[in-house]
């Protein structure tokens, strides 16, 4: 059977506030830690140029594998625009556009979560 849930957010940082006068010239981006199941869910988005990178990562306590993992990334009406495979070595890397109104859904095991990105 399979679920729907909501990623939990537990943290934020935003890039580029912290860092006085070179403010104005690093590119606008942030780090956010989310909570699914048993699990952390690190992601973050940095953005060079026209080009976006979201990057994550699955943490579980105890470093206890999970079997399967998938990160679907999702437009503003609905419609999956790309997805990667999670592993629980190494995380997942996307190239993106705009994510203004998109979301993420991470498949964990049996169980969906919606994660927002704004």
């Amino acid at each position: 059977m399979h679920m729907r849930q909501s990623a939990i957010l537990i943290m934020t940082s935003e890039s580029g506030a912290h860092q006085g006068v070179r403010s104005a010239t690093s590119s606008p981006g942030w780090i956010r830690l989310y909570q699914v199941d048993d699990c952390y869910f690190d992601l973050s988005y940095s953005q060079e140029g026209q080009q976006a990178l979201l990057a994550g990562q699955l943490l579980r306590e105890g470093g206890a594998p999970f079997r399967s993992a998938k990160i679907t990334l999702i437009s503003p009406e609905g419609t999956p625009l790309q997805s990667a495979k999670v592993s629980p070595k190494k995380g997942f890397r996307m190239f993106v556009g705009d994510l203004t109104a998109h979301r993420l859904e991470l498949t964990l095991d049996q169980t969906t979560f919606d994660v927002a990105l704004s």
